[in-house]
């Protein structure tokens, strides 16, 4: 029997900028006996995506009981334009390290909810915003900040999937600053990070200067050529060659939810939040084993058709000294949840049950 998963678009409001939140769970009655309290997910889709890249992904999980959550990146998908006027006056909203500050607030919003930190998921730019968002975590650990997964207890701030309500974490916030001060400092709102394709940041400073020339050379492209122009460009980039194999209705959704973003959000993408504006590669590297180390389980994902991220793969296991759990996934290339969802869904199915705590003995 399939279950009948199923999902709304909500919004997360973080410091004046509302982020789109698509959330999907099974029907109470399909979902897997048993399976409910699973830990929750976190997805940060890619480039010029939505969070309804993740559906086919999700269908599994979610009908397994876990309740998936598509955090939508700044520019894109309903959060598009929710900051309201021209995209270039709130260009602040763009930044790697304000996006990877806004998806830890969320995470900490769905951890004391459900009362166990959801693992957090990205893929491609996704990843590197939650890469970010690991260097920041590991941050704060180093400066002492707390790991006790019990301190999370359930918020009534968030509103389960049946209800029609905007996720508001400056209210929440606001209503439990005092009590839950220590809470709120903890250090590492997910139980588990997994990268799809992402980038780990520059080697080194002329790397860094490549990169952002790059960016900025794609951003005044898409600004000049339009949106459809630019990602027929896009999409044949020997990157996303494997794509070509996936049916005809999944290529004509990826074009759909690619020609659906305008061009100033995203060359603000390629300026604020590309790969020249992450960590540098050491530091990321050493994030991901400060995470490990403290019981934070780390995995990276690469297809096994995309050469230049199994390179990225290989060198982060030698370089990790296996801290960092990698697997190059078989017949997939760039993107592994749309390409293969089953295989994709399977490894996150392990994840999240390496994370469900044990239930409480009667």
């Amino acid at each position: 029997m399939t279950s009948e998963v199923w999902g709304e678009t909500r919004g997360f409001d973080f410091e004046g900028m509302r982020f789109g939140v698509k959330a999907w769970r099974a029907s109470a009655s399909d979902a897997r006996e048993g399976d409910v309290s699973a830990v929750p997910i976190v997805l940060a889709h890619g480039f010029a995506q939505q969070a309804s890249t993740w559906d086919d992904a999700v269908r599994l999980l979610a009908g397994a009981g876990a309740e998936c959550f598509g955090f939508e990146l700044a520019g894109h998908g309903a959060g598009a334009c929710s900051a309201g006027g021209d995209p270039a006056e709130r260009s602040d909203f763009f930044d790697l390290r304000f996006q990877a500050r806004a998806l830890l607030a969320f995470c900490r919003i769905v951890a004391r909810d459900a009362g166990v930190a959801p693992v957090l998921v990205g893929y491609s730019m996704g990843g590197r915003v939650a890469l970010q968002a690991a260097c920041l975590a590991a941050d704060d650990l180093r400066d002492g900040g707390d790991l006790d997964r019990t301190a999370l207890r359930s918020s009534a701030a968030f509103a389960p999937c049946d209800r029609a309500r905007p996720l508001d974490v400056a209210g929440a916030c606001q209503r439990d600053v005092t009590a839950n001060a220590a809470r709120m400092s903890a250090a590492v709102p997910f139980s588990a990070l997994v990268l799809e394709s992402a980038g780990l940041g520059p080697a080194d400073a002329a790397s860094r200067g490549a990169l952002r020339e790059r960016n900025f050379a794609w951003a005044a492209r898409v600004r000049g050529e339009g949106v459809s122009a630019f990602m027929d460009w896009w999409a044949g980039l020997p990157l996303f060659e494997s794509q070509q194999y996936l049916s005809a209705d999944q290529r004509e959704r990826l074009r759909a939810g690619r020609l659906a973003n305008d061009a100033e959000s995203l060359a603000l993408s390629f300026e604020r939040a590309g790969a020249h504006a992450m960590p540098s590669q050491g530091e990321s590297i050493r994030a991901l084993c400060e995470l490990s180390r403290r019981g934070v389980p780390v995995s990276y994902l690469a297809g096994e058709l995309d050469a230049k991220y199994c390179k990225v793969l290989a060198d982060l296991r030698a370089d990790s000294h296996d801290a960092v759990s990698c697997r190059a996934v078989p017949r997939a290339g760039h993107n592994i949840h749309l390409e293969q969802p089953e295989a994709f869904g399977a490894i996150l199915e392990e994840v999240v049950e390496s994370c469900t705590p044990e239930p409480a003995a009667p």
